[in-house]
């Protein structure tokens, strides 16, 4: 271990001594095609904020890093190598409401807030990957981008993962599809667009190991491991469709890219259906105690329906600057949620209103949502009166250091299931205070130096308990949560590193480790005058030990379990990344360090991670 921490320590120290940041367009289309236009992008969420839209990430030291799990550097516990449900390692704040468990999938579930919109696209972009692994691994991704015409683009993404496992019932078999179509009037009087989401996952669930020792084996088949459930799986689906339309305000211009309108009216229609089934054919006792239903097969499930209809007015256009912008609107939502036995119905009527104060160095922003229930005799008190309000800040210390400082408060009935459940394994009813949360978060930025803190203050959270049972927890507690980036570079050689820091001062009801760090460094060779790249690199990521958490498949829920300690761990991946013209290629020995010693790679109890893995990826862009 400590030879582990050596390599980390170098590659961090290296970081702090260079004061050059990495220039993500050496390795971008830009570098390639000066004819083009930088492909950019922002996420619904951020659809009324002035945050930076994202670029296309073209660079070459990230290619070996294709999971979902590890976009952006994120830290998160899994119980499948590929495509299945996992913990996110770095606390971000309540858990959304209405979820089948959907929650527990982190960001290889398409949400309807992640909806990319793309700009700037005046020459068609599109981008294929593909990886595979031992265990039949494969891992797909496209990306097409595109103008039909000067009124018309359209935007389209999808993930497909797939493998047989390593491990007793652990197949994956997913498929993730997000679309958008976008119509703008040549006076630019009106506009609609047109967005699709799909999600299909099916996995195999087997509880996990039901004893962890013999995993110290190198030379044990894996397969032969025994495990909890030989025969159980979950499966997901959902479909979202949503038809966005707006029409501006004020006089059209002679001139068709003049215009000075005054704001605009939109109606913004969605509607979504998700589904679990949980499905056993012969269910273990050991493992599940209960039989409330069926003592020989579990077929349990959840769905969830959901319509809105918003209207509003706003004066806000992200593609120019204005020192004043407004969104107000009211939504109406209808929601239907099946609980294994019976259908619940929610009405909601939702007032909502943003400001933008833009003085080019100083920003503030701020926002409000208030959340009405409207009565009926099939419903459960859940969602009336909820709160959510936030405030923004963003101005210049000093020449290129930047401060952001950000205040929200939530106030929010917990997650629906933890209300009324009713399933062959458990069922309760229940009656839980909102929970309550308020969060203080800065970001600064200097030269390219990233540091983010957030303290987070919670009361009456809802959690499950040793037993699976959702407990709230009444009194207040803390998590303080702060992170650093930076990216550097000295001619051929570059890291960028990753330091996470976070305390829960409830470590039953949060569970977090409390230091995590991760280190990439790697070199550049340009070969044959450029036209060929390599980028060898080592990847190092560590965790301080922590109780962590266990997972239960009946309710695709991760809960506090005693006794689940987990060791402090170091994984390093040895990769070669590859670039010839737009085609990128990466051959990366995943875990390099899993055969040496005890076995003690596990981010949850009884699932271990991947051992040392051959993997081998392609990216290639098209840009015409």
């Amino acid at each position: 271990m400590k030879a582990y921490k050596s390599i980390l320590f170098i590659i961090i120290l290296f970081s702090f001594i260079s004061n050059n940041t990495f220039a993500d367009k050496r390795d971008s289309v830009i570098a390639i095609a000066n004819d083009t236009t930088s492909i950019l992008f922002y996420y619904k969420d951020k659809a009324f904020s002035k945050a930076e839209l994202h670029y296309v990430d073209t660079t070459l030291h990230n290619s070996h890093r294709y999971s979902a799990k590890n976009n952006a550097y994120d830290i998160a516990a899994n119980t499948h190598f590929v495509g299945g449900p996992l913990k996110n390692l770095y606390f971000t704040g309540l858990s959304p409401q209405y979820s089948v468990g959907e929650n527990a999938l982190g960001k290889l579930y398409y949400r309807s807030i992640e909806m990319p919109y793309y700009k700037n696209v005046k020459t068609p972009y599109s981008e294929v990957f593909y990886t595979m692994a031992t265990a039949e691994e494969n891992y797909l991704k496209g990306i097409l981008a595109a103008k039909a015409s000067k009124r018309l683009y359209y935007g389209i993404n999808f993930n497909i993962e797939t493998t047989s496992g390593l491990m007793t019932n652990s197949q994956v078999q997913n498929a993730h599809f997000r679309g958008i179509v976008g119509f703008e009037a040549l006076n630019q009087r009106y506009g609609y667009n047109l967005e699709y989401i799909y999600n299909k996952m099916k996995f195999g669930e087997n509880g996990g190991l039901i004893n962890v020792l013999y995993v110290d084996s190198t030379e044990q088949n894996q397969q032969l491991l025994a495990v909890n459930l030989n025969e159980a799986y979950n499966l997901t689906k959902s479909n979202y469709f949503a038809f966005n339309q707006y029409l501006n305000i004020g006089k059209t211009a002679t001139d068709s890219t003049n215009h000075h309108f005054l704001g605009k009216l939109y109606l913004n229609t969605t509607y979504s259906s998700k589904a679990r089934l949980y499905y056993d054919k012969n269910w273990d006792s050991a493992y599940y105690q209960n039989a409330y239903i069926d003592s020989i097969q579990s077929y349990d499930s959840l769905a969830i329906t959901d319509f809105e209809m918003d209207l509003g007015i706003t004066n806000f256009y992200p593609e120019k600057h204005q020192y004043f912008a407004f969104n107000f609107g009211i939504a109406y939502n209808y929601k239907m949620y099946y609980n294994g036995e019976k259908d619940f119905f929610f009405n909601y009527a939702s007032p909502h209103g943003d400001i933008i104060l833009d003085f080019h160095k100083f920003i503030l922003e701020g926002g409000a949502r208030y959340q009405i229930k409207i009565p009926n005799g099939h419903s459960i008190d859940i969602g009336a009166n909820d709160l959510n309000m936030y405030g923004r800040m963003k101005f210049p210390l000093a020449k290129n250091f930047n401060l952001d400082v950000g205040l929200s408060m939530d106030l929010e009935s917990p997650e629906v299931k933890s209300y009324s459940l009713y399933s062959n394994h458990y069922k309760w009813e229940n009656d839980f205070n909102k929970q309550k949360h308020l969060e203080i978060n800065s970001h600064l930025d200097y030269r390219g130096y990233k540091l983010e803190g957030s303290i987070h203050t919670i009361s009456d959270f809802v959690y499950f308990d040793n037993n699976l049972i959702p407990q709230q927890y009444n009194e207040s507690f803390q998590v303080i949560t702060a992170k650093f980036k930076k990216e550097l570079h000295i001619k051929n050689v570059g890291t960028h590193i990753s330091l996470i820091y976070q305390q829960s001062s409830n470590n039953e009801v949060v569970r977090l480790p409390s230091f995590v760090a991760n280190g990439n460094f790697f070199f550049s060779l340009p070969v044959f005058k450029g036209a060929l790249v390599l980028h060898p690199g080592i990847d190092v990521t560590y965790l301080t030990a922590y109780n962590g958490y266990s997972y239960n498949p009946a309710l695709m829920q991760f809960y506090s379990y005693e006794g689940t300690e987990l060791k402090e761990q170091v994984y390093i991946d040895l990769y070669l990344n590859i670039r010839v013209k737009r085609a990128r290629v990466f051959i990366k020995y995943q875990n390099a360090a899993s055969n040496i010693g005890n076995y003690k790679y596990f981010l949850v109890k009884g699932y271990p991670q991947q051992r040392a893995t051959l993997k081998f990826g392609l990216s290639w862009r098209f840009i015409d």
